[in-house]
């Protein structure tokens, strides 16, 4: 998900934000030579429909590791007052519009064009398109990038990379899967604020 705590460092993450992340995302869609076409009704749609799939998985996660006996890392602490929320939505805007540009669209693509295969997913059906080494391998590679903060977010990001990836498949939507990532940052953050510890 994040990887530095925004409660401790708001301005920090703001910049990181504003100066690192959106910049990156920038590089990424001109490396991939095309525009991401944007659909917003398609785009809300993918968004309403994944969020609670993503949440769900997320709060499953989220019980089988406090049932299972082995200790979760540090959990994350929540925001207090209007500049760390603001500080959260930022990051979590950037963080998810970055990781599904980069594990959703710029890995499969290249990984396709490196099997000489084409990108257009509509040709194929969804399961077996997914099973191949173009989404399968970005999947792992998203669930290691955070397996720093231990096993079930290992899990966790596994199965929300999953998600987001046959939503994509599905849909053909960046911007639905970016907003999803974000407002699912953003929960984490929401739950936090619920659940302090």
């Amino acid at each position: 998900m994040l990887n530095a705590n925004p409660v401790l460092f708001p301005l920090e993450n703001i910049s990181y934000s504003l100066f690192w992340r959106f910049p990156a995302c920038i590089l990424i869609l001109l490396l991939l030579k095309k525009p991401l076409p944007l659909r917003p009704k398609k785009d809300l749609i993918t968004a309403v429909l994944c969020l609670p799939i993503l949440c769900l998985s997320g709060v499953l996660v989220s019980l089988a590791a406090t049932f299972s006996g082995i200790a979760p890392p540090d959990g994350i602490l929540s925001p207090e007052g209007i500049f760390q929320w603001i500080a959260v939505i930022l990051l979590s805007f950037s963080t998810g519009t970055l990781e599904e540009l980069y594990f959703r669209i710029y890995l499969p693509i290249r990984i396709l064009e490196l099997k000489q295969d084409t990108p257009n997913l509509a040709e194929k059906p969804i399961l077996p398109a997914f099973f191949t080494s173009a989404y399968l391998l970005p999947a792992l590679l998203f669930a290691f990038c955070h397996a720093y903060q231990g096993p079930w977010a290992f899990i966790n990001a596994l199965l929300a990379a999953f998600i987001l990836s046959l939503a994509y498949i599905k849909s053909s939507s960046f911007a639905g899967i970016a907003i999803t990532h974000s407002l699912y940052n953003i929960f984490v953050f929401f739950m936090a604020a619920l659940n302090p510890r």
